[in-house]
């Protein structure tokens, strides 16, 4: 099974392919979607995803739950980018399972309030894998959350 893993961003949208063979997991590939300010960023990361799926073909998507911060208008951006990734589920068929910040944290580090510095490292260590972003790291760990969340 394939699992893609997406952090939302306002502005970088980390995503990750997961394939899980029993209670193996092996990290396919992962990086960042990055946008700009502008209204395009919307369409860039539409195209950007379905030509991702179309070539990795996941059969799920494990995404990250939104939370109020403290800026109204950045919950509003963020709200319009996990539009475009609910469309693109619906579009392509494919079931999407959301997971809270915290539920994220829990199973990559064991702490539900880790930092993003920790979830990283954790990354680092359980792939292997040199990961260039904190939001690159979010989107493993969120596909490795529902990777244990579906054990």
């Amino acid at each position: 099974m394939r699992i893609l893993g997406i952090d939302p961003g306002n502005y970088n949208t980390g995503f990750s392919f997961l394939d899980i063979n029993g209670n193996k997991t092996e990290l396919v590939l992962s990086g960042v979607i990055k946008s700009r300010k502008k209204p395009e960023n919307l369409k860039n990361i539409f195209s950007k995803l379905n030509e991702l799926i179309n070539e990795y073909r996941p059969e799920e998507i494990a995404l990250e739950s939104s939370f109020y911060g403290k800026n109204p208008q950045s919950l509003i951006r963020l709200g319009e980018v996990r539009g475009v990734i609910l469309l693109i589920s619906t579009i392509e068929n494919l079931p999407v399972f959301e997971y809270t910040p915290q539920q994220v944290k829990n199973s990559i580090t064991g702490y539900g309030w880790a930092g993003k510095e920790q979830v990283l490292n954790m990354v680092e260590r359980l792939f292997n894998k040199k990961i260039d972003s904190t939001d690159e790291a979010d989107a493993i760990a969120v596909a490795f959350c529902h990777f244990i969340n579906r054990r």
